[in-house]
């Protein structure tokens, strides 16, 4: 799908392993908006976690978009992603009290909102945030997860982090507790920038080099580009669901309360 600032493409797959996919992917590049949520729980609850978790920020962030839009609307993109981050971990955590079947099931997440030549972006748990500019990939996000603690404790070598049984603990998720912190952070964005939003189900299985060398040679043809991202993660044995969202910057974006802002500056010196 194409707009004037920003081209998206997104796929899901149950991979070659699995048998239900608990990857939920949302996205509007009308407004710049693109959610991954990676589920987890057990009798399929990993799929309901997901799939309210995409479409609850999904929902939250149309509403407020449309105001940083016309407007300075009343809270930063930052501010507006932990709100909708913080409604859907409220809403899947009300919903596994209520439910036995549902008890434990949470998600981890991405969320990226273009505005104002910038990207906010939210993040929970093992899924990722990449950044290819320049032809080059950059990781923006920083797993929650037991292996990478372990990394960085000197537990265990960044070698032999790959045959580690502790690749899928992660340390922090959206539904399991009443209250979550999201990591919140913000990238100036570019005209050429691409952002990619992956479950761990392509990164555990395809090497960022590989990553960024897909990245750059289909670039220009985002679908094909996701597609081969999802089919190198099967091809290496597809052991999990993988889900991909790439977002290109097109060209510059700025409020439309800023842009008017200019014209009517240019007006005075006319």
């Amino acid at each position: 799908m194409s707009h004037q600032f920003i081209e998206i493409a997104a796929l899901t797959d149950v991979g070659s392993v699995r048998q239900f996919n608990e990857d939920s992917i949302a996205t509007d590049s009308e407004l710049g908006v693109a959610i991954l949520a990676d589920g987890m729980g057990g009798h399929r609850a990993g799929e309901v976690a997901s799939q309210m978790a995409t479409q609850i920020i999904l929902s939250g962030l149309q509403t407020q978009v449309a105001e940083f839009r016309s407007s300075s609307g009343p809270c930063s993109p930052l501010q507006a992603v932990d709100q909708s981050i913080n409604q859907a971990n409220q809403a899947v955590f009300d919903a596994a009290q209520e439910r036995s079947s549902y008890h434990g099931m949470g998600t981890t997440l991405a969320v990226a909102l273009f505005v104002d030549n910038r990207v906010a972006l939210g993040h929970i748990g093992d899924s990722r945030i990449y950044r290819v500019r320049s032809n080059v990939l950059h990781l923006l996000t920083r797993d929650d997860s037991l292996l990478r603690d372990q990394i960085e404790l000197g537990l265990i070598s960044a070698a032999d982090a790959g045959e580690s049984h502790n690749r899928s603990l992660v340390t922090r998720a959206l539904g399991i507790e009443q209250g979550v912190r999201a990591h919140l952070s913000q990238d100036e964005a570019a005209p050429g920038d691409i952002y990619l939003l992956c479950s761990d189900g392509l990164n555990d299985l395809v090497e960022d080099a590989d990553i960024e060398l897909i990245v750059n040679a289909l670039g220009s043809n985002l679908p094909l580009a996701a597609s081969h991202l999802v089919q190198s993660a099967k091809d290496n044995g597809g052991a999990d669901n993988v889900s991909v969202i790439l977002a290109k910057v097109l060209k510059p974006f700025p409020l439309a309360s800023h842009q008017r802002w200019f014209s009517r500056l240019l007006g005075w010196f006319g």
